[in-house]
């Protein structure tokens, strides 16, 4: 039989395994937002420097950027298991930055960047 101070020490365990594992998952989250912010804040400055863009665009291109990349981020969570459909919706997701970007920067600043993206993989 389970002693008064035995099952205190049980429900002290089992709270600071929960109090732990909640510190984990939240440890995990500001981490992701924290990387999704630094991906689009380099690929940000990587446009900014090709394209001159003013304070204005550079905002409206960051939070295209921003959400770009956690909509990447989810898909490849989300269908992790299946090929077909990470590839129709990273082809979407892209077409969408492409029609916000074209919104910012206009078709030949889009054309530009793309040209540049082009030279860059080439060089490799």
């Amino acid at each position: 039989m389970l002693t008064k101070q035995t099952k205190t020490m049980k429900k002290i365990i089992l709270l600071f395994a929960a109090v732990l594992s909640f510190t984990a998952v939240n440890a995990q989250e500001k981490s992701q937002k924290v990387d999704a912010t630094a991906k689009a804040t380099t690929m940000t400055e990587k446009i900014s420097a090709v394209l001159t863009l003013t304070t204005e665009q550079k905002e409206r291109v960051q939070a295209a950027n921003l959400e770009t990349v956690k909509l990447i981020e989810l898909n490849q969570t989300t269908n992790a298991n299946k090929p077909n459909e990470l590839e129709v919706e990273k082809q979407r997701i892209h077409k969408l930055w492409d029609t916000d970007m074209t919104a910012i920067v206009g078709e030949q600043g889009l054309q530009k960047w793309k040209k540049f993206q082009a030279d860059e993989k080439a060089k490799k």
